[in-house]
């Protein structure tokens, strides 16, 4: 399946917007995996506009941005 990948924020320092090639049924989690990005980080996943659970499969044409949790105080 080919999705397209849009880094948002700091994650711009790890990944390219893009468009790869996966195999049928991986999540967004998989796919941060794949894509080497730290597991520091706190991610979310936008999928065709909408947030998406980390862990909820990806379909072909999906438009994935990443981005990272904000945290303050």
């Amino acid at each position: 399946m080919q999705i397209k990948v849009s880094p948002i924020g700091i994650i711009r320092r790890y990944i390219e917007g893009q468009d790869i090639e996966l195999e049928e049924g991986l999540t967004p989690e998989q796919l941060i995996d794949l894509l080497h990005i730290p597991q520091k980080f706190k991610m979310v996943a936008y999928v065709n506009g909408k947030r998406r659970g980390l862990r909820e499969e990806l379909n072909d044409g999906d438009e994935v941005k990443l981005a990272t949790l904000l945290g303050g105080g």
